[in-house]
């Protein structure tokens, strides 16, 4: 379930990726198309009809997009015919290793991996995506002998430094350059950034991209955005409220709780009241601190659907309750938050106080920015994802911001609620 997510994600991202670029290449060619137009305006030797204009316009678009899906081809399988590639030998075939040979295969670069090494039993003689295992470690100095490697690439970020040591030395001896993945890579595949001031390298993780005019952009957005949904569904959340009340006269319509936002700073988050009056959150508790901890017991089944969530909660207000729940109204309050400031309309999800206890040090990256409705976690599995898998899209989100992927998440919302069983 963990790789159909992840392939999910990834089509997520290509997606939004060929819009990007589609609405780039309509703008370039539009620019163009205008700036013909101004010449033919006073160049009146000719007559050009305007649907001539519009098909020139069109096709002009689609050739464009056309001819560089051509040239990447192109470009690509040239390199790949290159007799002048390094030769790469990977040291490891786990998480890393296998992510550098997906990309050495999928990439046009100067770099042909040979082989591989690893100490697993499961792997000795055979192959990954065509790369095949060429022994353990310890073979490394009969590997170098026997074929012309030009460099080893060390995909062991836990490795201990002794086989760091053991494997530079070996190329050393041999004039074979290497590489190595630091350690930094089990924090995030992604998001380590480099500067350079004056000839010293600077290596750090990436920021969060939600500053200055972007951050100005988001929240009249989302002000604006906010105001408008209102409107437009206040006779749905009357409706609710009223049905709430009929099905649990007991207690309150909305249900207000302490939630962590922006800055590790508390706020009072609003929705509408799924669960009976003063539940005990023992329960979900409990079921935090394993889903967090990445613990087995985290994975629950909802028919055929293995889910991080609990789907069975004793809490849950019957009918009226998990309908709501499941159709993401619940959230719906969660509207006057963000008019308040408190919340966006997309961003990372805001945690229980209790849930920030357990959170690793990476983990709280989550709050550099306000916490949102929904975000790029909730359109790419949702609670189909394990805890670590969450956190990583929200960080990706926050470092590589861009009001186009917002739009997206927000169009794609509804789509994921209706029909992808929002859990």
């Amino acid at each position: 379930m963990g790789k159909c997510n992840c392939r999910r994600w990834v089509s997520v991202i290509v997606v939004a990726h060929t819009a990007v670029e589609f609405i780039q290449i309509i703008k370039a060619n539009a620019a163009g198309v205008m700036g013909l137009l101004t010449i033919t305006f006073f160049y009146r030797d000719f007559a050009y009809s305007r649907i001539v204009v519009a098909i020139f316009a069109v096709t002009v678009i689609f050739l464009s997009l056309f001819f560089r899906q051509v040239f990447r081809l192109f470009a690509r399988d040239v390199l790949k015919s290159f007799k002048w590639k390094h030769q790469v030998l990977l040291i490891g075939c786990g998480e890393v290793g296998k992510t550098l040979i997906r990309e050495f295969l999928q990439s046009a670069t100067e770099f042909r991996v040979v082989g591989f090494l690893d100490d697993s039993q499961a792997l000795q003689h055979t192959f990954y995506i065509g790369v095949p295992c060429m022994g353990r470690v310890e073979d490394l100095e009969v590997v170098l002998e026997r074929n012309d490697i030009d460099e080893v690439v060390i995909a062991c970020p836990s490795a201990p430094k002794e086989l760091y040591r053991g494997i530079m030395n070996i190329c050393i001896e041999r004039d074979v350059k290497f590489k190595f993945v630091p350690k930094l890579f089990k924090v995030m595949l992604q998001d380590i950034s480099m500067d350079i001031l004056g000839d010293v390298p600077l290596i750090g993780l990436k920021g969060n991209n939600l500053t200055g005019f972007n951050y100005i952009l988001k929240r009249i957005f989302d002000t604006v955005v906010s105001i408008l949904l209102l409107v437009i569904i206040a006779p749905l959340m009357l409706v609710t409220a009223l049905l709430i009340k009929i099905v649990s006269p007991s207690g309150p319509v909305f249900f207000t709780q302490e939630r962590i936002g922006y800055k590790k700073e508390p706020f009072k988050f609003i929705k509408f009241r799924s669960m009976h009056a003063n539940s005990d959150n023992a329960i979900h508790q409990k079921y935090v601190k394993e889903w967090i901890a990445n613990n087995e017991n985290s994975a629950l089944k909802d028919g055929g659907t293995t889910v991080h969530k609990l789907t069975h909660d004793p809490r849950i207000i019957p009918f009226i309750g998990s309908l709501i729940r499941k159709s993401s109204i619940d959230e719906l309050p969660q509207l006057f938050n963000v008019l308040k400031g408190d919340m966006s309309l997309v961003g990372p999800r805001p945690c229980l106080r209790y849930e920030m206890e357990d959170y690793k040090v990476w983990h709280k990256a989550r709050f550099d920015a306000l916490p949102g409705i929904t975000g790029l976690w909730q359109v790419s599995g949702r609670n189909r994802l394990t805890f670590d898998e969450m956190v990583r899209l929200d960080i990706n989100y926050l470092q590589n911001w861009t009001f186009s992927k917002d739009l997206l998440i927000l169009l794609k919302t509804p789509y994921i609620v209706l029909f992808d069983k929002a859990y």
